[in-house]
C-alpha cells in the first residue's frame, strides 16, 4: 500500500517537474537567481553586524572568502524561498485546474495523498534546481571576484543546508494553501506574505540580548531560525570580536545592503563547524514540509467546483431546484409548442454601438467590487466611517485604505485571460474599450478608498495634496492592469505591491510612499514620479492589447 503510494507519487512528481522546468517563465526565474548570485560576490547583499561608535553607525562586513560567500549565499537562498518560493510554486495545482486536468484526475485511481505527495516532490525538485543555479553562480563569481581559494564544499554545502529544508517547508505550505478553497487567491497570497514576515521577525527577538554573546539567544528563537541568521551569527561572532573587541551590538548578524553613508570595517572568517542544534532545526523544517503535504489532503477536494465556494454552489443548486418545481408545467407546455428552427424569428441587431463606454464601465466596476466575502465589505464600511470622521492618524488609515482594495486590483488585466474571453474582446470593434473601461473602474475604486483616507491631508496641503492623490490614483490601477496583462497571473502584482506597501506606507520609507501615508511626500517629486510610472504602465497595457489584437 505504502509502496504503491510512493511509486505513484514519484510518477506524478516526474510529470509535474518536467512540465514546470520546460516553461520559459522558469528560465526567467533561474536567470534572476543567477544574477543574485553575482550580486552576492560584488558585495550588494552581505552578512554584516552593526554597532554605534561615537554616534556613527558602523557596518562590520566579512571578507569575501569561500565560507563567507557560501554562508551569505545560503542565507540569500533561504530568504528568497521564504518570500518568493510560495508565489513561484503555487501555479502547480492552479495549472491543473485551469487546463481541466483535475477533471481527468477525478476519474483516475490516484489517491489524493499520492497526488499531493507527488506535487510536493515536484516542488522540492524545482527548489533544488533554483538552489543549484544560485550555488553555481556563486562558485563562478567567487572564482573571479572572491578572496582566497574557491571551496565548492563550503559554498554548495551552505546553500543546500539552508535552502533545501526551507524549500521543503514552503512546498508544504503551498500545498495547504492551494488545497484550501478560501486561500487559493488573493487572501492566501496576503496571508502567506504576512506569515513569512512574522516568521522572520521572530528572530529579531534575539536583538534584545545586550551581552554581545550567543548565550543571550533563547532556544525557541533557535527553533524558528528559518533562514539561518542565528546560526550564522554564532559561527562568525568570534571573528568579529577579533577586529572589534568592544563590539556592543546584537549577537545576531544582520543581512542586507548595510547603512548608507555609515562607516565600514571588515573581518575575515574562514569557516568552522555548524552548530549541532542547526542540524535539528533543518530536519524539523524538512519534516514539517512533509507533514504539511499530508495535511493538505484534508481540505483538498478533487471534485470541488473551480470558481465558486461550497456555500454558493449549494444556494445555486437549491435555486435551480425550486425554479424547476414551480416552472415544470410551463416548461413542459412551452416545450410542446416548440417550432421548427426555420420558423423561429430572432430580433435583428441594428445598432452595434449600443454597448457604449459608459455601459461597459459600469459592468467592469461591478466585476471589480462584487463577489467578495462579507468581512471584506465590513472592512470597507469601517474604512469609510473612520476615514470620513477624519480623526484617525494619517499613516494608520491610509495604510489600511491602500491595502484593502488589493482584492479588487489583483484581478485587473488578469481576469480576461483567466476566464478565456480575451479572443472575444480583441475580436470586437473596439478592442481597447474594455481595457480603458477596466482601468477607469479601477481608478474610481482607488479614488474612493484614498479619498476617504486622504481628504484631511488634501485640504491642509491644497494643490500639492491633490498631486499626491492623483499620483496614487494613476499609479495603482495602471500597474495592476499592466502586470496582470503581461504576466497573465495575479501573483506578480500582489507580491510586488505587498512589498512596496510594507516598505512605503506601512513602515514610512518616504521615497516608496506612493499614497502619502507619511505626509512627507507633499511638495516633493515622489507623487509625480509614481504618477509617471502609472502612465507608463498604462501605455504598456495598451501595447499588450495591441499585440493581442
Amino acid at each position: 500500500m505504502v509502496g504503491g503510494t510512493v511509486s505513484t507519487a514519484v510518477r506524478v512528481a516526474r510529470a509535474d517537474y518536467l512540465q514546470r522546468t520546460r516553461s520559459r517563465r522558469f528560465l526567467v526565474v533561474l536567470a534572476i537567481i543567477a544574477y543574485i548570485g553575482y550580486q552576492l560576490n560584488v558585495g550588494t547583499f552581505e552578512l554584516l553586524y552593526q554597532d554605534t561608535v561615537d554616534g556613527t553607525t558602523v557596518d562590520y562586513r566579512g571578507e569575501p572568502t569561500a565560507p563567507y560567500i557560501g554562508l551569505t549565499t545560503g542565507l540569500t537562498g533561504g530568504l528568497f524561498l521564504l518570500f518568493f518560493g510560495y508565489y513561484i510554486l503555487a501555479s502547480s495545482l492552479r495549472r491543473d485546474r485551469a487546463t481541466g486536468f483535475d477533471e481527468l484526475l477525478a476519474s483516475m485511481p490516484v489517491s489524493d495523498r499520492a497526488y499531493l505527495l507527488g506535487k510536493w516532490l515536484s516542488h522540492v525538485g524545482v527548489v533544488t534546481v533554483m538552489l543549484t543555479t544560485l550555488a553555481a553562480a556563486a562558485l563562478v563569481n567567487h572564482a573571479v571576484h572572491g578572496v582566497g581559494p574557491t571551496d565548492p564544499i563550503w559554498i554548495v554545502g551552505a546553500v543546500f543546508l539552508i535552502g533545501v529544508p526551507m524549500g521543503c517547508f514552503v512546498a508544504g505550505v503551498t500545498l495547504v494553501f492551494q488545497s484550501t478553497d478560501r486561500l487559493r487567491g488573493t487572501l492566501g497570497n496576503v496571508t502567506y506574505f504576512f506569515g513569512a514576515v512574522t516568521l522572520l521577525s521572530l528572530v529579531a527577538a534575539a536583538f534584545a540580548g545586550d551581552d554581545g554573546g550567543a548565550g543571550s539567544i533563547s532556544l525557541w528563537i533557535r527553533a524558528v531560525d528559518s533562514i539561518g541568521l542565528v546560526a550564522a551569527g554564532e559561527m562568525t561572532f568570534d571573528a568579529l570580536l577579533e577586529v572589534a573587541p568592544g563590539y556592543d551590538g546584537p549577537p545576531v548578524a544582520n543581512y542586507g545592503t548595510g547603512t548608507i553613508g555609515g562607516a565600514m570595517a571588515t573581518f575575515e572568517w574562514n569557516g568552522g563547524s555548524w552548530p549541532t542544534w542547526f542540524y535539528a532545526n533543518r530536519l524539523g523544517f524538512a519534516l514539517a514540509g512533509v507533514g504539511l503535504a499530508l495535511v493538505a489532503t484534508l481540505p483538498y477536494d478533487r471534485y470541488a467546483p473551480r470558481e465558486e465556494s461550497a456555500g454558493t454552489a449549494v444556494v445555486d443548486r437549491l435555486g435551480r431546484f425550486v425554479t424547476s418545481v414551480f416552472s415544470r408545467d410551463d416548461t413542459t407546455a412551452a416545450g410542446s409548442e416548440t417550432g421548427e428552427p426555420a420558423n423561429i424569428s430572432l430580433t435583428p441587431v441594428t445598432d452595434r454601438s449600443a454597448g457604449g463606454f459608459g455601459r461597459l464601465f459600469i459592468q467592469e466596476l461591478k466585476l471589480l467590487v462584487r463577489g467578495h466575502a462579507r468581512w471584506w465589505y465590513a472592512g470597507v464600511a469601517f474604512i469609510a466611517v473612520v476615514g470620513l470622521v477624519g480623526s484617525a492618524p494619517p499613516n494608520a488609515i491610509v495604510s489600511i485604505a491602500v491595502i484593502w482594495p488589493l482584492f479588487v486590483w489583483s484581478g485587473m488585466g488578469y481576469r480576461t485571460d483567466h476566464y478565456r474571453i480575451t479572443p472575444v474582446v480583441i475580436s470586437s470593434n473596439q478592442p481597447y474599450r474594455q481595457l480603458l473601461a477596466e482601468w477607469a473602474a479601477g481608478a474610481v475604486v482607488t479614488a474612493g478608498f484614498l479619498g476617504v483616507a486622504l481628504w484631511p491631508n488634501v485640504l491642509d496641503a491644497g494643490p500639492e495634496g491633490v498631486v499626491v492623490f492623483v499620483g496614487a490614483v494613476l499609479f495603482v490601477p495602471s500597474v495592476a492592469q499592466a502586470l496582470g496583462l503581461w504576466s497573465q497571473t495575479r501573483r506578480v502584482f500582489e507580491l510586488g505591491y505587498l512589498v512596496l506597501w510594507y516598505a512605503g506606507p506601512l513602515n514610512g520609507i518616504v521615497p516608496l510612499d506612493f499614497a502619502g501615508a507619511t505626509t512627507k511626500t507633499v511638495g516633493t517629486a515622489t507623487p509625480m514620479l509614481f504618477g509617471a510610472v502609472g502612465l507608463i504602465a498604462l501605455g504598456a497595457a495598451l501595447a499588450r492589447r495591441a499585440l493581442q489584437a
